[in-house]
């Protein structure tokens, strides 16, 4: 039977401590698997915690391999697949730089008006815009912007996090 590639997000509970990411990216890549996006920061500073926040595809197999390596690191306190439960929460802060004209400026300001983006800078040159969304709001976001001169782009990738209690550990 084959199985189908699918998308997996893993949250990961780390110690704050150097060369932890290396080794938790090194059970992806060791299998050949690529991640997708990768998120990481400290979450407690009084207990040296972070979270890691990895989306990857692959079979339910291979990522259950992966899950059962990273549980046996050390500095690996936690990991849920947070893609398992029927309700979460996923986002992702985008910032893009756009080249402008006043009168351009305007028009853009308007198709922005649906979408709860920031405006950081704004003069004769560049218009400087956050948004923070899902995948899918960010990927329209991008559409609408098609027409315009995007000069640069950065995505945070994707941090997410389970509804409910099931998933708080103490």
């Amino acid at each position: 039977m084959n199985e189908k590639n699918t998308k997996h997000i893993l949250s990961i509970l780390v110690d704050n401590e150097p060369g932890v990411l290396a080794r938790v990216v090194g059970l992806f890549s060791g299998r050949g698997y690529n991640i997708e996006s990768l998120s990481v920061s400290e979450v407690d500073s009084h207990k040296f915690l972070s979270r890691i926040t990895i989306v990857t595809s692959g079979t339910k197999l291979i990522v259950d391999q992966i899950k059962a390596q990273l549980k046996k690191l050390i500095p690996v306190h936690d990991l849920e697949e947070i893609s398992e439960s029927k309700n979460f929460l996923g986002k992702e802060l985008i910032l893009i730089k756009l080249n402008v004209r006043k009168k351009s400026n305007i028009d853009i300001k308007r198709r922005l008006e649906k979408f709860s983006v920031e405006i950081l800078v704004d003069n004769e040159v560049e218009l400087i815009i956050q948004f923070a969304g899902t995948p899918i709001e960010i990927t329209k976001l991008l559409n609408l912007l098609k027409p315009y001169k995007v000069i640069e782009q950065t995505r945070s990738g994707l941090v997410s996090m389970a509804l409910g209690f099931n998933y708080i550990k103490k």
